[in-house]
């Protein structure tokens, strides 16, 4: 691919003829603050915190919507531009609902004296993304110590109906990366913004209540959400009093997928942040038994290979284990409904095993066990809330805090190694059942599939719009593949 040649603060840079001043600068190792940008997806130029200059432009450019062209110079930090971006971080802070640093709200501190750890303990702030708010990081970076404009006010009802999705409007700087993610990469069509200007609000369709909508309860809009304003409801007090609880035993299942977001709450290395090191922290706090997700997740693919077996020669089989997108199925493709062949999640596999054999085997009372699942996908907190799998979805944020508050710090725990169920059971499918990771704008996974000596083409979504894609043209009779596994 053809580079072009440009400046940026000074420093001769090459980058793909092509790239928008934003990605130069990131290929480049230079920073540039963004709100409403997202990588892989169309910008939409909301925020305008990316502003730069650029010699021969009368006015700022957004540098997530502007491309590079041979011998351009930038400036990308200058104090013109910190003015501009501290005025509209103000801006937005005026229409947010600053539930977060009590202290610097009532004047005893300035933004730069905050302590995370420090703020951890107080249980004066209000808002679940504090501490990992990426308007608040903003807002501290920009020196933004005080709110020069009047606030709105913040009255807009909190929709917590579905029981695992939360939304607080009152949070939402319209930044639009939700409804981008629900609508063009889901392909829900959930999300819609409401109104124009100020009061412009980003609602479910219809601007009904989450749990009367089309919402599937994936959980990608969390995943992108830079602030409070749409979460998954978090279980911190609850997983610490249960843990604590005389007469109660507790079994965490621990996923490798928490562990690189720990890795980087927790600034620190991979090789701190993994199994041995989340599994003393869990028992510092108290968890009875820990245990890794290998085991469960090879009972959750045999099942899925069973299930193909009574199904497979009679046409393609779209079979899936996930909760959001079997919703998917129901809401968009119910003619598709009774064909859709389905098996335990890894997270099912888990309760399940748990409640019929663990307990018994130890002779645990059922009434006095709660199960826990940590990892890293809001889906399954939404299949916890509609099927009782499990008691408890713990996510990476969560477990940090929890560390945090307790002193089990990951960076100094002595490792320790999880307890062991047994060896997971081999599976000649494996690789079609493997855990799918959500990818905004990667392709749909081919596979080939050896089921009883013979081979099978397969294809795996990883997202609901690929879903979609793969589904119309099955509809159609024109599948090419053998196996769709959807995944949302």
């Amino acid at each position: 691919m053809e580079n072009v040649s440009v400046t940026i603060n000074g420093k001769a840079c090459t980058a793909p003829k092509g790239s928008t001043v934003l990605q130069a600068a990131e290929m480049n190792g230079i920073h540039i603050p963004t709100l409403c940008h997202m990588k892989d997806i169309d910008p939409r130029a909301n925020c305008r915190m990316c502003v730069v200059e650029i010699e021969k432009f009368r006015t700022f450019q957004p540098a997530c919507a502007t491309k590079v062209s041979e011998g351009m110079v930038i400036n990308t930090d200058t104090p013109a531009l910190r003015n501009a971006r501290k005025t509209t971080l103000e801006l937005i802070l005026s229409d947010h609902a600053v539930d977060c640093h009590h202290c610097m709200r009532i004047g005893s501190t300035k933004c730069d004296d905050l302590d995370p750890k420090f703020c951890e303990m107080c249980f004066w702030c209000d808002c679940e993304k504090d501490g990992f708010c990426e308007l608040q990081t903003l807002a501290r970076e920009y020196k933004v110590d005080v709110l020069p404009y009047i606030q709105r006010g913040f009255d807009q009802p909190i929709d917590d109906s579905t029981g695992s999705i939360v939304r607080n409007p009152n949070k939402c700087i319209k930044c639009r990366r939700c409804l981008d993610v629900c609508n063009s990469v889901q392909t829900v069509h959930n999300l819609c913004d409401m109104n124009r200007g100020t009061d412009t609000k980003i609602v479910p369709a219809m601007g009904v209540l989450m749990s009367e909508s089309p919402c599937v309860q994936c959980g990608r809009c969390v995943e992108v959400c830079p602030t409070g304003a749409i979460y998954m409801k978090e279980h911190k007090d609850e997983l610490l009093y249960f843990t604590h609880k005389y007469g109660v035993t507790t079994i965490a299942q621990v996923s490798e997928s928490i562990m690189p977001e720990l890795a980087k709450l927790s600034k620190t290395s991979s090789a701190k942040a993994n199994m041995e090191h989340v599994t003393a922290g869990l028992r510092k706090i108290g968890v009875d038994y820990v245990v890794t997700d290998e085991f469960c997740q090879s009972l959750s693919a045999n099942a899925g290979k069973r299930a193909l077996e009574n199904f497979i020669g009679n046409g393609p089989v779209v079979i899936t284990s996930s909760f959001a997108a079997q919703n998917f199925v129901k809401a968009n493709f119910p003619e598709l409904s009774e064909k859709l062949v389905t098996y335990p999640s890894t997270q099912q596999m888990f309760g399940k095993y748990v409640k019929e054999c663990f307990i018994k085997d130890k002779g645990i009372d059922p009434k006095a066990v709660k199960t826990i699942n940590l990892l890293n996908d809001n889906e399954n907190a939404a299949e916890a809330v509609n099927s009782s799998s499990v008691d408890f979805v713990v996510n990476a944020r969560e477990l940090f805090r929890v560390f945090t508050r307790t002193g089990a710090d990951v960076t100094f725990s002595r490792p320790s190694e999880p307890d062991s169920w047994g060896e997971p059971a081999a599976c000649s499918c494996a690789s079609l059942f493997a855990p799918s990771q959500w990818k905004p704008k990667g392709s749909i996974t081919e596979t080939t599939v050896n089921l009883n000596g013979k081979l099978y083409k397969a294809a795996i979504t990883h997202t609901l719009g690929q879903t979609r894609e793969l589904l119309e043209v099955y509809k159609k009779g024109e599948c090419g593949y053998d196996i769709i596994r959807i995944n949302a």
